[in-house]
């Protein structure tokens, strides 16, 4: 593993949706927002596991080797750096937001939209059709404390 105050690159462990860990390093995904797994979507009125779902999918775009973090911002009150990632040439948080499993979160950054749209039509992940779920942000403002991811 490598680290500066800026980067760090190692094999990921992957911790949430949105969340992963190289070294002692967290890094939340940044510019995205994934279900919580405590998070409840319904894919044609049955429960689905989209947090799981999710969860995968950075599993597989993270899981394939070296993965470097360029860290942005000041750590969070958990000492977790947000970041924007890749991996095998992949553009991680671009990706998750691609396959439907993460949303563009526009309060941190409007490099996603683009991703988000070709989701929609596209009509993957989250934006299957016969899916419905609550927007990440709003769940945690009202299921955990402090709206801490």
């Amino acid at each position: 593993m490598r680290q500066d105050a800026d980067v760090v690159t190692g094999e990921a462990e992957i911790l949430d949706a949105d969340v992963i860990k190289i070294g002692p390093q967290r890094v939340i995904l940044w510019g995205v927002d994934a279900p919580e797994r405590n998070q409840s979507c319904y894919k044609d009125g049955e429960r689905w596991g989209c947090a799981d779902a999710a969860k995968r999918t950075l599993e597989l775009l993270a899981g394939r080797g070296e993965v470097t973090c360029f860290l942005t911002g000041e750590a969070d009150p958990f000492g977790r750096r947000y970041g924007v990632c890749e991996s095998g040439g992949d553009a991680i948080n671009e990706e998750m937001v691609r396959r439907g499993m993460a949303l563009a979160y526009l309060d941190q950054s409007q490099d996603y939209i683009d991703a988000q749209m070709d989701a929609i039509t596209d009509e993957v992940g989250l934006w299957e059709v016969g899916v419905e779920f609550e927007e990440p942000w709003k769940f945690r403002l009202q299921n955990t404390p402090g709206g801490f991811r």
